[in-house]
């Protein structure tokens, strides 16, 4: 069985740091009513027969690592009893369920825990490693796993996704034909011209960089308020560009005012779904795209969105072609440091449980949203957009940052956001930073008058 090229890349940092939960994508769920275990397992054994990525392990052998298939029976559902646990642990336990490290060579990439407090109430932890899935694809298997069990309770038939879903082999295939193509070569060209000459953006650190790549990281959160969210949306369509865009462009200009640089690199994970087979699929659908930052004294703020959001449709116009394999050579160092990415949660396909209960199977469910994907670069970001508006959580390496710094970034994004939707055409290099009260007061002090 085969593997893609970014798999390949995910294995082989699995392999490096075997014990990290870094790329532990996790989706714990809250169940308000009695659970049959027995349904629940049967279930389970459907989707990983659909779903073959759920249900394979990834061992080394002298020509590389291999993917193999495991049979639907060998994934069990791990049921862990847990009485008279308050909220908080309840919580914490579920966080840990989810950061648990796996063994891919040898038990696969995917488990699924049941944490019963009560016969009533229970938390569902599905864990996997990012090799097999993303953020999409977790949402995918919650679906389809409950929609497997409603139909085996008499709660509703499955939902059942549109055409087939395309063998992960073909997928690998698919993208190995591209890239020895005209086309694949043409995208390469593309993204090593646009990266030429340029590194990876990096923040100044708190710490030195230790000699070898850690994974150890905490979690940040910047959230929009309405007004803001509203103001956002308006602007970005009164000028024919997405709020996404607009997000990233002010994040590119907060990296700058915050020390990365003139010219840098920053990826934007990007689905692959590109085939009919792949949308209702769950497996490895990412690739990251290059957008680059550049300025100069005389950039305005709406002058580097709309950059931002040229580079983000010419470059999915590329997308197919796996950006590691772009020859940055070990000079250059990581393509990468930092990322930013959208997940329009309203449209997931779970609707609704980001926002409140739902029921799923004919159980009562609410999302338990913990903390994972800590750690993976210096500093990765997850813009969730919903129908009420927006949040970015800020995931960065405590080993290089403290709290106190990426809270100070998150203002600074937050200035620079604020900043151009009220005067876009203001040049980033003249935004103030410091309050207009912290600036007054500093200013005091400097006069010997406070």
């Amino acid at each position: 069985m085969l593997m893609s090229t970014g798999q390949e890349a995910l294995w082989l940092a699995h392999r490096i740091d075997p014990d990290s939960s870094a790329y532990n994508v996790v989706l714990a769920v809250r169940l308000r009513d009695r659970v049959d275990t027995e349904v629940l397992q049967r279930a389970l054994t459907a989707l990983v027969e659909r779903h073959e990525l759920l249900r394979s392990r990834f061992p080394a052998t002298d020509e590389g690592p291999v993917r193999l298939l495991m049979a639907p029976e060998s994934v069990r559902l791990e049921v862990r009893e847990v009485p008279d646990t308050d909220e908080e642990s309840l919580f914490r336990l579920a966080q840990w369920a989810g950061e648990e490290p796996f063994r891919i060579m040898e038990s696969g990439a995917f488990r699924a825990v049941l944490l019963r407090r009560a016969p009533d109430d229970a938390v569902l932890v599905t864990a996997t490693h990012h090799l097999v899935s993303d953020a999409t694809s977790q949402w995918l298997l919650v679906r389809d796993l409950f929609a497997e069990y409603g139909a085996r309770t008499g709660q509703g038939a499955p939902v059942a996704p549109p055409g087939a879903v395309t063998p992960w082999d073909e997928q690998v295939c698919a993208e190995r034909d591209f890239v020895a193509s005209p086309r694949g070569q043409r995208a390469a060209a593309y993204w090593q011209g646009m990266c030429a000459g340029l590194r990876a953006a990096e923040l100044p650190t708190d710490r030195p960089r230790p000699a070898q790549r850690t994974l150890n990281g905490a979690t940040h959160e910047v959230r929009l308020d309405t007004a803001t969210a509203r103001r956002l949306r308006g602007a970005a369509a009164d000028r024919g560009l997405t709020p996404f865009a607009w997000l990233l462009g002010t994040f590119q200009s907060a990296l700058h005012r915050s020390g990365a640089g003139d010219g840098f690199l920053i990826g934007c994970p990007a689905t692959t779904r590109f085939a009919p087979g792949t949308r209702e699929a769950v497996g490895y659908y990412v690739n990251a795209l290059p957008v680059v930052g550049r300025f100069t004294s005389a950039m305005t703020l709406l002058e580097v969105v709309e950059s931002a959001q040229r580079q983000l449709r010419t470059g999915m116009a590329h997308a197919r072609h796996p950006v590691e394999l772009l020859d940055g050579g070990p000079s250059r160092g990581p393509l990468f440091r930092i990322s930013c990415t959208l997940v329009a949660t309203d449209r997931l396909p779970v609707p609704g449980l980001y926002e409140g209960p739902v029921r799923l199977g004919g159980l009562r469910a609410e999302l338990c949203d913990v903390p994972q994907q800590e750690g993976q670069l210096d500093l990765t970001v997850e813009v969730l957009q919903g129908a009420d508006g927006f949040r970015a959580v800020l995931r960065y390496n405590t080993d290089l940052f403290d709290a106190a710094t990426m809270e100070r970034f998150g203002d600074t994004w937050r200035r620079l956001l604020d900043t151009s939707l009220d005067t876009p055409g203001t040049r980033v290099a003249d935004v103030s930073l410091v309050a207009h009260d912290d600036l007054a007061f500093l200013l005091a002090l400097g006069s010997g008058s406070a």
